[in-house]
């Protein structure tokens, strides 16, 4: 595979990875506010499921075409490295495979949350109705506004308790796939060590090299301490995207430049 193809791919879909990332309603607060709070996240992603679907539909793009470049560089090694090369290779596809079904989760979330906040506000109009009713004294209206409300709770519950499954679901498969994430910038790292200097010169080789296996140490780490659906672990995880979105431009660039074929 050419490199500009290889550097393209690896620029051009981590930029879609973080750009629609962060254009996910609530991320851009991360750093602010708790986001990640079951209520925050159900209204987010519920006021605006259209919105959430569209980018995470570009997001899972911009994933596939990362993991092409990826491929690209797998390709690129040849035989310099044929132990390690198949780890690196199984490490970033796994965790853009478990990121692809984080994803999928998350869209099925988005509508679940729009169906619990329409049936809860339901149940609040159905309740309201019933009090109204029932200040009035007509016994009719009470009666039917009574078997409206208990519909619409019962309604608004099971809507409610799918939409918990669904966010607990989300957050589990996100949370080994950023695990996963983090072992892949390791052996990224590792890898580029060994072999880089073939399309790097040293001191790139050295930047690249240790900036990836670094960061995914310190970052595993961090997350390990703070989980990815708390307040501070989403804040964290949010740093690192940034941080792997620099250092894979910076590769992909001197990838591009390098002279050799």
């Amino acid at each position: 595979m050419s490199k500009i193809i290889t550097g393209s791919s690896l620029i051009l879909g981590s930029i879609i990875v973080i750009i629609f990332n962060f254009l996910l309603p609530g991320n851009l607060d991360a750093f602010s506010k708790n986001v990640v709070e079951v209520n925050t996240f159900t209204e987010n992603y519920g006021d605006n499921h259209d919105l959430v679907q569209a980018y995470l539909t570009v997001i899972g793009l911009g994933l596939v075409i990362f993991l092409f470049g990826i491929i690209g560089i797998y390709k690129n090694v040849s035989n310099r490295d044929n132990n390690f090369k198949y780890f690196f290779l199984s490490t970033n596809a796994l965790g853009v495979s478990l990121f692809l079904v984080s994803l999928a989760v998350a869209t099925a979330f988005a509508g679940s949350a729009d169906m619990n906040m329409k049936a809860y506000a339901m149940a609040q109009a159905a309740g309201q109705a019933a009090s109204q009713a029932a200040q009035a004294g007509d016994q009719a209206l009470m009666a039917q506004t009574a078997e409206q409300y208990n519909v619409a709770s019962i309604n608004s519950i099971i809507a409610g308790s799918s939409s918990a499954a669904i966010y607990t679901l989300f957050w589990g498969v996100f949370g080994i796939a950023g695990y996963i994430f983090y072992v892949s910038l390791i052996s990224t790292g590792a890898l580029i060590l060994r072999t880089g200097n073939y399309y790097l010169s040293n001191l790139m080789n050295q930047i690249t090299g240790y900036g990836f296996g670094i960061a995914g140490i310190v970052f595993l780490i961090l997350n390990i301490i703070w989980k990815v659906n708390t307040e501070w672990g989403f804040r964290i995880f949010a740093i690192s995207q940034i941080v792997w979105v620099i250092l894979v431009i910076i590769l992909a660039i001197n990838f591009i430049r390098s002279d050799k074929k």
